[in-house]
């Protein structure tokens, strides 16, 4: 059953299933999983069935990959991908009751003006916002106005959430106070209009979770049997994790209830300490202070982001939300009823150009920090809770003291790399490589991952910038790129626009899908230096010694663009490192034959274990006593060769796998080597 809408368009097409069995060889199976679907080709995936119905699919089903971080909790139960190419494959058994609960989403969404009908500035500012805002589709929102939001920490106000449930219901209440209506009267519309929303919001797991707690709130009114709000939300956990016990595992269920308890807890004590008047101004300013000291914790810890800049917009973000929501209510109901909607939708779009405009101030003074220990954050909270709970007399103390030890955690530097010598880190980024090296508070970063669809700019920072922020990496000396293949190079450009880097360096090799183009000019962007490396170059640079013993060259008839990968030789304190990005045999050969091979204590394998690289000869000029191994789980292309393998066993190297053994890191000391991997079990 599909249990999410579609999101992203074709060829790139991706959904979620509700498994229930599987055929193999002719037979089923019972089969309960949850299974990412991608699906590729130009068809519509929309028209061939949507959320809540029951299909048939057929593909190439794979476990998902492992999570980037140790932070992502480990789940119960195994994940999917099923990989189809064409939304033909997907044939359409029957209804059920969430298709049912679907039709107002997919009616409206459907009544909108098509997508490029009006042109591309009503597209990003007015079409994708609305239907993320009121419908909660994401799938046609602007990616570069996507990552502001994120970095300014403000997302959440972008796509249906737990508070614009809030916000929704307290639109209602003000409207029917205006109206004078109360008692129960009021309480039985306020449920109505809550549903309404959740069910027009596509009843997404955000806004369920909030729509629960009001209604368990508002139920026991109804009843004449009011409870307090701590009370009420402690009984929406219970229900929800008995509905649902897979949201217990949910960040999203920590952050709503983190957000919602903050606000019962903390909006009163906040209230008391801010001005009488204007009450509504300086209310809307304790209730979004409120919660954002209960979910600023949550995030640093999770995401990695000190949103300093969401304290100062949120107060004025929040209330443009609930504009937005009043606006977006008018424009679906005009647009279902076929009707004009010139001016609410120039207003919309003014609204939204707005609030993204203070997503972009938050994000200017956002800050990516080194993840922080969980004990320190759950600290936090303890004292922020005590901060509400405490005697009065005692809760400015407690209140000090969460916002000391917070901060103590966000300006603590990370783990420097070690002093003598300098360590080398594949970090598992599926099928690609990406290359960490580190020694003192210097860090290179050789290759970024990433998918071959070159149009999912995100990996990097989904995959590989949670992995650098675990390992305290908040800046790179610098970035080089081997070569312009995207399992190479796709991840480097978050780390481009998200964290300070001093240079990027290229190869002098061709550009392809004008990859290296995008990483100049993100480079630009951010005023980072650009270089390309050339082959024989030498340098002492930060306390290393950098040799380029190859980049770029002639063009070679087999594999021309892996051929042309950087090959750097990176030496200190006695120690040395060959990074070999994809280069293969017949580089490898001409390495050999000028000599300029010579030993290393630890080699990258080239091209993910190939068979057309890693020859015999070019392994005993090497001489490596250990050799990284980057590659993906169960790949397509059977990396690594069992070729590969039986050279580097019978030159009695040692082979460190990232498909085995996920993050690997080696630290060659002057006088020993260490190794040291992620635990995996897989």
């Amino acid at each position: 059953m599909l249990t999410d809408f579609w999101s992203d368009a074709p060829p790139r097409a991706r959904g979620r299933l509700s498994a229930e069995r599987l055929r193999v060889d002719g037979v089923w199976h019972a089969f309960p999983a949850e299974v990412f679907l991608f699906v590729s080709g130009a068809a519509r995936v929309e028209s061939a069935a949507g959320r809540g119905d029951r299909v048939s699919i057929t593909g190439h089903l794979r476990r998902e990959d492992l999570p980037a971080s140790d932070r992502d909790i480990r789940l119960p139960w195994t994940r999917y991908r099923l990989s189809i190419k064409s939304a033909h494959q997907v044939v359409k058994e029957e209804a059920t009751f969430l298709s049912l609960l679907s039709v107002p989403n997919r009616f409206l969404h459907g009544r909108l003006p098509e997508a490029g009908s009006r042109g591309e500035r009503f597209d990003r500012d007015v079409r994708g916002p609305l239907s993320a805002l009121l419908l909660g589709r994401t799938s046609e929102l602007d990616r570069g106005m996507v990552a502001r939001y994120r970095r300014g920490g403000l997302y959440h106000l972008l796509v249906v959430s737990g508070m614009h449930v809030g916000l929704a219901a307290a639109l209602v209440v003000a409207a029917l106070g205006l109206a004078r209506v109360g008692g129960k009267t009021r309480d039985a519309l306020l449920l109505a209009a809550v549903f309404l929303f959740v069910l027009v919001g596509g009843a997404n797991p955000p806004a369920i979770r909030a729509g629960v707690v009001v209604a368990v709130f508002l139920a026991a009114r109804l009843f004449e049997r009011p409870i307090p709000p701590g009370q009420a939300i402690g009984l929406s956990a219970l229900a929800l994790f008995v509905a649902d016990p897979k949201q217990i595992y949910s960040i999203g269920t920590v952050l709503t209830f983190a957000a919602v308890g903050g606000i019962a807890l903390a909006t009163e004590p906040i209230r008391r300490r801010l001005p009488a008047r204007p009450d509504a101004v300086f209310t809307s300013l304790a209730t979004s202070l409120a919660a954002q000291c209960a979910t600023a914790p949550v995030l640093f810890w999770r995401f990695n982001v000190v949103a300093a800049g969401a304290w100062l917009t949120a107060p004025l973000a929040i209330p443009l939300s609930a504009v937005l929501i009043v606006l977006g209510a008018l424009l679906l109901a005009l647009f279902a009823l076929g009707l004009p909607a010139g001016l609410p939708a120039a207003l919309f779009g003014l609204g939204s150009r707005s609030l993204e405009f203070l997503a972009d101030r938050a994000a200017g003074a956002a800050l990516l920090r080194p993840t922080p220990p969980l004990a320190g954050i759950v600290a936090v909270g303890a004292l922020t809770v005590a901060a509400t709970a405490l005697p009065v007399r005692m809760r400015p103390f407690a209140a000090s003291g969460a916002v000391a030890l917070f901060a103590a955690l966000a300006l603590s530097p990370g783990p420097p790399g070690p002093r003598r010598g300098f360590s080398v880190e594949a970090l598992d980024v599926g099928q690609g490589d990406a290359i960490l090296v580190r020694w003192n508070d210097r860090a290179l970063l050789v290759d970024g991952g990433g998918p071959f669809d070159v149009a999912a700019a995100d990996f990097g920072r989904t995959r590989l910038l949670p992995k650098l922020l675990d390992r305290g990496v908040t800046r790179l000396d610098a970035v080089l790129a081997t070569h312009p293949h995207p399992d190479h190079a796709l991840g480097l450009l978050a780390v481009l626009e998200e964290l300070p880097v001093d240079a990027l360096w290229l190869s002098a090799g061709e550009d392809e899908a004008g990859l290296f183009g995008a990483l100049s000019s993100a480079a630009a962007a951010s005023r980072v230096s650009v270089s390309v490396l050339e082959a024989g170059a030498r340098t002492r640079w930060l306390g290393a010694d950098v040799t380029v013993l190859h980049s770029g060259g002639a063009r070679r008839k087999r594999d021309p663009v892996n051929n042309q990968s950087v090959v750097l030789r990176f030496e200190r304190d006695g120690r040395s490192a060959l990074l070999t990005g994809d280069v293969g045999s017949a580089t490898e050969g001409a390495l050999t034959a000028g000599r300029r091979a010579s030993a290393a204590d630890l080699l990258k394998v080239a091209h993910h274990g190939s068979r057309t690289s890693t020859s015999a000869d070019f392994v005993e000029a090497v001489a490596p006593r250990v050799a990284l191994l980057s590659c993906g789980r169960e790949n397509r292309f059977g990396h690594p060769a069992p070729e590969t393998l039986a050279t580097l066993q019978g030159a009695g190297v040692a082979v460190l796998r990232t498909d085995r053994l996920s993050d690997i890191r080696v630290d060659l000391a002057p006088d020993r080597t260490r190794l040291a991997w992620r635990g995996l079990e897989w």
